[in-house]
């Protein structure tokens, strides 16, 4: 039996980019559920980011043209997106109740930045 090798996750660099590490749910039997740790990760495309934290595609894409997480387009039909952008912005909207102001809202809605549309208001 080989004995488990702990691993360095590039999270322990803080110079070496935005990283998030999927974590996958395995069923054990009918209550009981195993969590296995993936590769870790930067950029996926809106298809995978979406499917891993259940956001629709254009919802991410809406917030990308807001400004509150960033795309990167390598082609012109290929939209990829920071795992860890998401996981912030998630984790953002879910301690700040009060996160969606009205210009944030305006920003989300119209595709424009919230610092451009806070300086017009």
């Amino acid at each position: 039996m080989k004995k488990a090798q702990q691993l360095d996750l590039p999270l322990s660099y803080p110079e070496s980019g935005r990283w998030y590490v999927p974590v996958k749910k395995i069923k054990v039997d009918e209550r009981t559920y195993a969590l296995r740790m993936g590769k870790p990760v930067q950029l996926g495309t809106c298809y995978e980011v979406a499917s891993e934290f259940r956001i629709g595609r254009r919802i991410l894409a809406r917030l990308a043209d807001a400004g509150f997480i960033e795309r990167v387009r390598p082609t012109p039909f290929l939209s990829m997106y920071y795992y860890a952008d998401v996981a912030a912005f998630l984790e953002r909207t879910r301690t700040d109740p009060a996160f969606w102001t009205s210009v944030r809202k305006e920003a989300y809605l119209n595709g424009d930045s919230p610092q451009d549309a806070s300086m017009l208001s």
